[in-house]
């Protein structure tokens, strides 16, 4: 194996013209989730680092708005910025590739005048491949999203609050308007 490179923002074309690793297969089938990226990186909103090796994606971040559906989508601000997945194949894990990822991404302060939220849901924690309880899993989130300065906040967020395995986490950028801080707190304490 070699040595994985990382790239910020990977354009729709750069990912399609990559295979993508079997292994990347916790939120969906690795080919579905390949074409969910690409789908993605090409919306000007989104943002998709990656990892490559050997002209294989091997670990991804993703950064979309909120979907429409979901407690988050009625952000009536278009700054608050959903974190949407992390994900590095198991063969690469123990590098800090994740934490060296969402560095990266936030590296160049394209949120810093956003929020940047991580919903953490207990079903979609790695479990099974990473032998962890669901406990050890959030807390172990909760340290690689410390490590870009995001802060675990309550929220009345209804399927947040369907397990205590499941958290909210937020990184207020530095240059985030007043504005979007009082959607950030109305969505957050808003009743279900």
């Amino acid at each position: 194996m070699s040595a994985p490179t990382l790239e910020v923002c990977a354009s729709a074309a750069r990912l399609a013209g990559l295979t993508i690793s079997p292994a990347l297969s916790i939120f969906r089938p690795a080919a579905q989730q390949h074409q969910a990226l690409i789908a993605l990186a090409q919306d000007p909103q989104c943002c998709v680092s990656i990892l490559v090796s050997e002209g294989q994606l091997i670990g991804y971040v993703a950064f979309h708005p909120p979907s429409a559906s979901e407690h988050w989508g009625g952000d009536r601000t278009g700054e608050i910025i959903e974190l949407g997945a992390v994900e590095v194949d198991p063969c690469y894990r123990g590098q800090n590739l994740a934490t060296r990822l969402l560095q990266a991404s936030f590296a160049d302060g394209r949120f810093d005048h956003t929020i940047v939220i991580a919903t953490m849901y207990a079903w979609h924690y790695d479990l099974k491949r990473s032998g962890l309880s669901e406990f050890q899993y959030k807390q172990l989130l909760q340290n690689l999203y410390r490590s870009v300065g995001m802060e675990p906040y309550r929220t009345s967020d209804p399927e947040i609050r369907l397990s205590p395995a499941n958290a909210l986490m937020a990184r207020i950028g530095p240059g985030c308007p007043a504005a979007v801080l009082a959607e950030f707190e109305r969505l957050r304490t808003q009743p279900a």
